[in-house]
């Protein structure tokens, strides 16, 4: 006999929470050819996760899992519960990935885990992959024991920050407390701060950076002290010392195991077997069991009895009396009632432990007889399986067999499938492709009704496959269709089910649209003085919580000059009480100056370099959408404008490469849909400017403004179209840009030159 292999693709959230996502591929133990399929069992068992997660989700509900190739991403579930039992993939190459926990940028109890795991599929072969999840948090805490007592006081404020946000120990939290930080991109330092009191009254502050920080580390900040020193004790410059303890976080594991799975080996366990026709029955029909610790594998009959089944004269055995349910788990190996089945058609493989998969797989066997044997009736003959682990969670499946034509179940002549409700490709904000089969000969129009999934209201939309055809017989559905639904509202659950002519499946279906994606802050009317990078205090941002956030702009780097390039406005909006008003500025720093563009864009100003600036363009979708299930495929970006071009002065902005002197300046606004931030450096000698031509970047739309644009006061709808250069690729970060001078990463353009934006807004059609 082939040896028996369990096969899974199995998720391991380590550090601190660990998940098994864990099915078996049903082999056939008797040389049958291999499936070639991945599976994920994903029903979890809750009162493995931790209790101190919090939160209105476990660990497994919030968990996002990925499959990508490399025609991009081709799979993607939230929540263990919702992975399918089965993925089919072709041969080639593929990375699993996971997501679970919240991503929050400053946090004493919010923890983040990803995994990412490379794997290859072979034609025939199963893949066995195994998807290591890390908390992804960098984390830092005070090593309170390290304190002196009697060198410091305790009311002392530990604050511990990157670019984005920070959080502080004091006495009360310090001993226990840990800061979990998700870092933005370009940011690898924490910088603490230390206030206190010495023992003799004297205040001191202490600051210190940790560079290089990594995920999944812990960094430790110790003590010591020298308190004989005489030197400015007030700064604590001397009197405190902090080494820095770095350890990398591998402990504190749990696990979370998936639910028994029941699976027919080359059939579907979920649909009736058919063996109206003898010649049709197969040596062996094989369900197979996998599991974590399997303990009860019970089996109870339908319409029969044992009499029946096994072929018995009369049973002495009270296990086999009448249709009595035969507990197979509760069998030792050497039972002779094992053999005694066997021997009627009925074998039972015990479990067999894989340690690479840490799945038990057994095996029920039905022999030929037993179908043949069994009495030709009008009614459906049943065996129920009931499985049990050791961690008391359950599955029944039905092994369900017609012997006579009067039993058989008549499948529909038209089969819907269930849309993957994160399919991209199928769902958008505003339609649905639903695949479906039809069977050869059918009377009537076939088609699909839908309805929102709350009301009644039918619509049926005819297939565009063939013209009414007379004569229905009942045949199973076979051949694969599609057909496409227009006009949906977004976010919206729909229910759908198949018809034609006087024939509607009992079976309704069920999708949600994606939604539209929101652009935070797009209208312009909130914004604040934030915290920028290197510690700036006062950066004008369009923020909604006082933090970085969507929107980033030049002021950063303007700040050393005293100019603010882009600000808040209330001369001219379309909407609510602001806009956003970006002005190009001759910046002078110490008698040097350099032209700057008025900007804005969605992204992050993540350092300055001299007197030139390092950015990052775009804001990944899934950070920001309201609705995580968002539609990644806008057509356009709508935005509302006025523009008032200056023209070029010499040494103030003008340049005969880019704008000469007295040449009228232009705006440029531009919109894409990337797979990665884009990194911007403004420097000549290692500039790196944004190029459409990059390979992260999936679509691409611009609008340059060369003239005036917009009446005098007012604001003017501007529409830049999308246009995708790979629509086969699912995008995840999306770049806006908007400059009051085209040139502006050059330094030039006109002095002056000025743009008011307002109501941000991506359109889907």
């Amino acid at each position: 006999m082939k040896k028996i292999i369990s096969n899974i693709l199995t998720g391991v959230v380590g550090v601190a929470a660990s998940t098994v996502l864990w099915g078996c591929v049903a082999e056939n133990p008797f040389e049958s050819e291999g499936t070639g399929i991945v599976q994920l069992r994903t029903v979890v068992n809750s009162i493995t996760t931790r209790a101190d997660e919090g939160g209105d989700q476990s660990l497994e509900d919030k968990c996002v899992v990925y499959i990508s190739g490399k025609q991009g991403l081709l799979y993607k579930k939230q929540g263990l519960d919702n992975v399918d039992d089965q993925i089919s993939l072709k041969a080639g190459s593929y990375v699993a990935e996971a997501w679970t926990g919240d991503s929050v940028t400053a946090s004493f109890d919010k923890k983040f885990y990803r995994g990412y795991q490379p794997f290859d599929v072979t034609k025939g072969g199963i893949s066995n992959v195994v998807l290591n999840c890390r908390i992804a948090n960098v984390v830092a805490s005070v090593n309170t024991s390290t304190i002196n007592p009697v060198l410091m006081k305790d009311d002392y404020k530990i604050t511990i920050r990157n670019s984005r946000g920070e959080l502080t120990f004091t006495k009360d939290n310090a001993i226990d407390a840990k800061a979990y930080f998700m870092m933005p991109n370009g940011d690898d330092k924490l910088e603490y701060t230390i206030e206190g009191t010495r023992k003799d009254g004297d205040p001191f502050t202490k600051t210190g950076v940790i560079e290089n920080v990594e995920r999944a580390h812990h960094y430790i900040l110790n003590f010591e002290y020298n308190p004989d020193d005489p030197q400015n004790p007030s700064t604590g410059a001397v009197f405190i010392k902090i080494n820095i303890k770095d350890e990398v976080i591998t402990n504190d594991n749990i696990t979370v195991f998936s639910r028994p799975t029941l699976t027919g080996v080359d059939f579907d366990i979920e649909k009736q077997l058919n063996f109206v026709d003898d010649d049709n029955i197969p040596e062996v029909v094989s369900v197979q069991i996998c599991g974590d610790k399997l303990d009860d594998i019970e089996l109870t009959l339908g319409c029969c009895t044992w009499k029946v089944v096994l072929n018995l004269d009369t049973s002495n055995d009270d296990k086999l009396s009448g249709k009595r349910p035969l507990n197979f788990g509760n069998l030792k190996s050497e039972d002779p009632l094992i053999e005694f089945c066997k021997n009627h058609g009925l074998e039972y493989i015990a479990p067999v432990y894989d340690p690479e998969t840490k799945v038990e797989t057994a095996y029920l066997n039905f022999s030929r007889d037993i179908f043949t044997r069994l009495l030709r009736n009008a009614e459906e003959h049943v065996f129920s399986i009931r499985v049990t682990d050791a961690h008391g969670q359950e599955t029944v499946g039905h092994l369900r067999i017609a012997r006579d034509q009067d039993a058989v179940v008549i499948e529909d002549p038209i089969e819907f499938d269930q849309v993957d409700q994160n399919d991209w490709k199928k769902i958008t904000s505003g339609s649905a492709t639903l695949d479906f089969s039809l069977a050869d000969n059918i009377e009537g129009v076939p088609g699909v009704e839908y309805s929102v999934a709350d009301e009644d209201d039918w619509t049926f939309v005819p297939v565009n496959t063939r013209s009414s055809v007379k004569g229905m017989v009942p045949k199973k559905a076979s051949k694969k269709y599609s057909v496409t639904i227009d006009g949906l509202k977004a976010g919206t659950e729909y229910k759908y089910r198949a018809c034609c002519g006087d024939f509607h499946s009992s079976q309704i279906m069920k999708f949600k649209t994606f939604s539209k994606f929101v652009i935070p802050n797009g209208n312009m009317e909130q914004w604040a003085s934030v915290n920028g990078v290197g510690g700036q205090n006062g950066i004008r941002l369009p923020s909604r919580t006082g933090n970085l956030d969507f929107w980033g702009n030049g002021n950063p780097g303007a700040k050393k000059a005293s100019t603010v390039l882009t600000d808040e406005s209330s001369d001219m909006f379309r909407s609510g009480s602001k806009s956003a008003r970006l002005e190009s500025k001759f910046a002078n720093i110490a008698g040097l100056g350099k032209f700057a563009a008025g900007n804005l864009f969605a992204g992050e100003y993540v350092k300055t370099d001299g007197t030139d600036g390092v950015l990052s363009f775009g804001q990944p979708f899934e950070a920001f959408a309201e609705d995580k299930n968002v539609d990644l495929h806008p057509t356009a970006l709508r935005v509302f404008v006025n523009y008032r071009p200056k023209v070029g002065v010499n040494k103030r902005g003008a340049s005969s490469g880019y704008i000469a002197e007295g040449q009228l300046d232009k705006a440029q606004i531009y919109v894409a849909l990337t797979t990665a931030p884009i990194e911007i450096r403004t420097k000549k000698t290692n500039q790196k400017l944004f190029n459409k031509d990059d390979k992260e970047v999936l679509a691409y739309g611009q609008a340059t403004l060369e003239s005036d644009y917009g009446p005098d006061g007012q604001l003017q709808e501007l529409v830049i179209p999308i246009e995708y250069f790979d629509s086969s690729v699912q995008p995840t970060h999306l770049v806006i840009v908007c400059s009051a001078s085209i040139y502006g990463d050059f330094f030039s353009g006109g002095e002056g030159s000025t743009m008011y934006l307002d109501d941000f807004e991506l359109i889907y059609e």
